[in-house]
């Protein structure tokens, strides 16, 4: 069924593969859409209870610092330590019920809202009328002192206004109706007073000026204007924030980590509450042909493949704004390259146990006639899935490659070397011959050399050292590295290891025949696997659990960046990528510089 042209009416993206049938993006064209009205006034109720209690202990904090200060004027405003202390005191009350186990509902929330502003709003009308009416009984008030006063009192109505204004969600609406009563509270008294003591009336003349009324207006109604188009501004923001969280029906909760073509996130699907992985492509790389046929290839290989130990893709699609994505699922673990950096060289019998699992994947994708091509210790993964530990998942089919289909000009560059230099073949260095099912194979040897003795085959100051030692150099035996390494074991890992193609494995169901005749093949099983996790990272899967159903984690987690980039741990050389890197104006281009020795440096987490 043809899929009609997403990007019809788009100039910007008018380029098509001269030689390919296929249309410029497969991808569905989603709409970035809020959500609905429940989640959204959800995650309002939730800020309205934070923004609320800080208000609140703003509020609070103010009010403490007045009632000390009330001590000092006993004969004026002794009236004024009661009303403030009670006004501090119903504050502290509404801090301690909000920080509480109580979770009020959004009606709740406005009530308690409107009482803890209406409070502090009348507290100053009494304050100011208790403080007028004690100076004209005792005839201490004069117009200079009224203009004063009445300053104050506009400064600490600005004050309040402003702080509903930045803590408050609320739409204009709503808060034009809250401000404006608050903006006239400082006429209240002065008016009261005016119309019940002439005394007043008669010093409050010399105050009734034009351009006095005029300039405390517009002290108020600048202030109710700024405090109105703040919340409106905050609001605005906020809502876009949560548009801008969502892709169709996923909701990103948090950044997992990043490569060159783009970022990796943690999200929930809306509906189904299922925790998944959400890969985005960089807008400004999603206009790049390369960039983002390698990013839609990546997809459709992933995609193909439906073996338990392949990253299962859930779906794809495109924002409004031009941004790809797809989404995978949620892999809770490690990778074999964090399995190592943290815990040193692996046992026999768990190597065997888990690169079984990667070549019964391998087998599928070879058999459905893509090759990986970028295989290594971070694109496998030792993931938790369907209640057992050690489920290895085959991961990043970003430089995967047809094995029957001409290189697509798309695709391929003449000259240009693919893969990982710490993982690479020969063949995929020299050129000699197209990749094929044996050239991951012999990425399958090297990450067993590394997964037996902590280091890769080949280590050289620069990646141009580590290929030319791939292409020319013999392989160090596992054994002069380490003296416990099975005979067996070692045989399979140096066979893979072979520079001549026709000399290894030819096809991965014969590499796992070999690796289960071996002796330590029956020494670790899922019953191990669970013990071993239970004793040496229980944290891990806790922590990743976890951060799959809340926005906020607390201590170190686990990048889930090894689910989709190669370029993360090492430097991975596709075509893409280098025209990436080589246009001026491209943020997040691959860096060709890496340390290959044994004091390699992990990216930062």
């Amino acid at each position: 069924m043809n899929q009609p042209d997403a990007n019809a009416d788009d100039p910007t993206r008018s380029w098509k593969p001269a030689t390919s049938p296929l249309p410029e993006s497969f991808a569905p064209d989603r709409q970035v859409i809020e959500g609905g009205s429940t989640e959204l006034a959800d995650e309002t109720r939730n800020l309205l209870h934070r923004r609320l209690r800080a208000a609140s202990l703003m509020l609070a904090l103010g009010f403490g610092i007045f009632l000390l200060r009330d001590l000092y004027f006993p004969k004026i405003l002794q009236n004024l330590i009661y009303l403030h202390g009670l006004v501090f005191l119903l504050l502290v009350v509404n801090i301690l019920a909000l920080s509480g186990r109580w979770t009020p509902s959004m009606r709740q929330l406005r009530l308690l809202e409107l009482a803890t502003f209406g409070s502090v709003a009348g507290c100053f009308v009494a304050s100011q009328s208790l403080g007028l009416q004690a100076r004209v009984q005792q005839d201490l008030l004069t117009g200079a002192e009224l203009r004063v006063l009445f300053k104050n009192s506009i400064i600490g109505t600005l004050i309040l206004m402003l702080t509903y204004g930045i803590f408050i969600p609320n739409n204009w609406r709503r808060a034009t109706l809250v401000i404006v009563p608050m903006a006239l509270a400082p006429l209240v008294a002065p008016l009261l007073l005016g119309l019940t003591s002439p005394s007043f009336l008669s010093v409050s003349e010399e105050a009734r000026t034009f351009d006095k009324i005029t300039e405390n207006s517009l002290y108020l109604v600048l202030g109710a204007v700024t405090a109105v188009f703040g919340t409106h501004t905050i609001n605005t923001f906020r809502k876009e924030e949560f548009r801008a969280r969502r892709l169709n029906q996923y909701h990103l909760t948090k950044k997992l980590g990043a490569g060159g073509m783009g970022e990796v996130y943690l999200a929930e699907h809306q509906l189904l509450k299922r925790p998944c992985a959400v890969k985005l492509i960089r807008p400004s790389l999603s206009q790049k042909p390369r960039v983002l046929a390698r990013f839609e290839l990546e997809v459709r290989a992933t995609a193909r493949l439906s073996h338990w130990n392949t990253v299962e893709v859930f779906d794809y699609g495109r924002t409004e704004d031009g941004t790809f994505y797809y989404v995978m699922e949620y892999l809770p673990g490690l990778s074999l390259q964090e399995l190592v950096d943290r815990h040193g060289p692996l046992p026999p019998g768990r190597i065997i146990y888990l690169l079984c699992q990667a070549c019964d994947a391998l087998r599928e994708a070879h058999q459905a006639g893509l090759i990986h091509r970028d295989l290594k210790p971070p694109n496998i993964f030792s993931a938790y899935r369907g209640a057992r530990y050690d489920v290895a998942k085959l991961l990043d089919f970003g430089l995967v490659k047809p094995i029957k289909e001409e290189d697509s000009p798309v695709l391929t560059r003449e000259g240009t070397v693919t893969g990982s230099p710490l993982y690479m073949a020969p063949e995929q260095i020299m050129r000699t011959h197209a990749a094929d099912r044996r050239t991951d194979i012999y990425a399958m040897g090297a990450i067993a050399y590394f997964l037996l003795t902590g280091r890769p085959p080949f280590l050289g100051n620069d990646p141009m050292a580590v290929m030319v030692a791939h292409a020319r150099d013999p392989v160090v035996p596992p054994s002069r590295l380490r003296d416990d390494v099975p005979g067996d074991l070692e045989m399979v890992v140096l066979r893979c290891l072979e520079k001549k193609p026709e000399d290894r494995y030819q096809d991965a169901e014969s590499l796992a025949l070999s690796l289960s005749a071996c002796a330590d093949a029956g020494s670790w099983s899922a019953v191990q696997a669970e013990a071993w996790w239970q004793k040496h990272e229980p944290g891990v899967l806790v922590r990743e659990l976890e951060s799959a159903s809340s926005d906020q984690v607390t201590g170190p987690t686990i990048s889930l960046s090894d689910l989709t980039r190669a370029d993360v741990d090492a430097p991975t050389f596709g075509a893409s990528e280098l025209e990436a890197a080589s246009e001026p104006g491209t943020s997040g281009g691959i860096e060709l510089s890496l340390s290959l020795g044994e004091e390699e440096t992990r990216p930062e987490r």
